[in-house]
């Protein structure tokens, strides 16, 4: 219903959609162009308007967990403020501009290096340690069984410290792994620095599209969001193309060059350190999880240049939280047995679960081994299409 609403402004086919998911739409719109028409009495005693829809089942989202609420009681009716119409706005600045590649690249690239890294290297490591199947398997899955652990503590960590110390405390892990895997000596030393990247993976994983959510304007959140994905499947390509006889040669005269290969993450992590002090924290977590409206309210100001634009959101936020106090937590009983929370959550589900039983991680990790078996010569660039696809296919959404 908020992409019917704010981005085709189809107000009838969004109403139609709330009343069959049960969310209700945030009347909070930046108007850039063709804004809604507003009435006389609007702009003559009030910058509030009625909300589109309260439904039965109504769903807050303030930054903090998820609030549900009923609107069967007078007070919730009108629970979110319209905010009063504007004209065009500045979206990109160099500040948000900024926050976003750091976040991306130093966190987002992080993941899909991690993820293409051992497609191509497997022969070159089984030279080099010479390791039955069982434990090359484990030297791959090792990303995934601290992935598991890093994704469970990202909102948590990231709600403690704050989104920004979040990302600069996860290079720790990332280095530590990255130098493990890099200067291993033997297999072992490999799977343990797996485990630790993977666990910075796992938390990578959590805090990018958080901070780039949180700092973002309501007009571009979608394709903001999606950058995330962009980068992590720009590298996955990197990490194959870097993999190639042709530029990681398994010659035993050039043995250290896979030392060089590991040694990449180091690069993303140093941008990330080095850009991450000019950028600002995210404003939701400095006043939903802080209560500093000062700091959020200056971030604001950093990252939309201009003054009005960021007290127009900091009002907005300040008006969220004061309804919110009304509202009533979700537990995790109520997402099975509350219909509406129930389908929105299996719909998440049957989604994650279809893209990791289609196999893809299996290709992504045995690329060249599937296309070796299937009597391709060059298997070693035929990761390389796979990642081209990726990367198309998450630009094409």
């Amino acid at each position: 219903p908020n992409w019917l609403y704010y981005n085709t402004e189809r107000e009838d086919e969004a109403v139609v959609s709330t009343q069959s998911t049960g969310d209700m739409i945030s009347s909070e719109r930046s108007i850039d162009n063709d804004p809604l028409p507003i009435s006389d009495e609007d702009e003559e005693t009030t910058d509030e308007r009625e909300p589109l829809l309260t439904s039965d089942a109504a769903i807050i989202s303030t930054g903090n967990p998820v609030e549900y609420v009923s609107d069967s009681s007078p007070e919730t009716k009108n629970i979110v403020p319209h905010r009063h119409r504007v004209g065009k706005r500045k979206v990109w600045t160099l500040t948000l501009v900024l926050a976003i590649l750091c976040a991306i690249v130093g966190s987002s690239l992080q993941f899909g290096f991690q993820t293409g890294c051992m497609a191509n290297t497997q022969t070159l490591l089984n030279d080099k340690f010479n390791v039955s199947n069982v434990t090359m398997s484990t030297m791959v899955s090792g990303m995934a069984m601290g992935g598991l652990v890093g994704g469970l503590s990202a909102g948590l960590i990231a709600d403690r410290v704050g989104r920004k110390m979040c990302m600069a405390l996860n290079n720790i892990p990332m280095l530590i792994g990255t130098a493990l895997m890099a200067l291993s000596f033997n297999e072992y030393f490999f799977i343990f620095g797996r485990i630790i990247a993977g666990f910075a993976v796992g938390v990578a994983s959590g805090i990018a599209p958080m901070y780039i959510s949180e700092i973002s304007p309501v007009s571009v959140k979608g394709g903001v969001g999606v950058s995330h994905q962009f980068m992590i499947t720009l590298g996955i390509l990197i990490a194959f193309v870097l993999s190639i006889k042709d530029v990681l040669p398994a010659d035993p005269d050039k043995a250290w060059t896979w030392h060089l290969y590991f040694a990449f993450p180091v690069l993303p992590a140093l941008f990330q350190l080095l850009i991450l002090p000019f950028c600002p924290e995210s404003p939701n977590w400095l006043y939903y999880n802080r209560e500093r409206e000062d700091l959020a309210r200056l971030s604001l100001t950093k990252l939309r240049d201009s003054r009005e634009t960021a007290e127009e959101e900091m009002e907005a936020m300040i008006k969220e939280r004061t309804t919110g106090k009304e509202t009533v937590m979700v537990t995790y009983g109520q997402f099975l047995t509350n219909p509406t929370l129930r389908l929105s959550l299996l719909i998440g589900v049957v989604l994650q679960c279809a893209q990791q039983l289609s196999g893809i991680n299996a290709i992504l990790n045995y690329a060249p081994a599937i296309f070796k078996d299937a009597g391709e010569s060059n298997a070693d660039l035929a990761p390389i299409s796979v990642g081209a696809i990726f990367n198309l296919m998450t630009f094409v959404s």
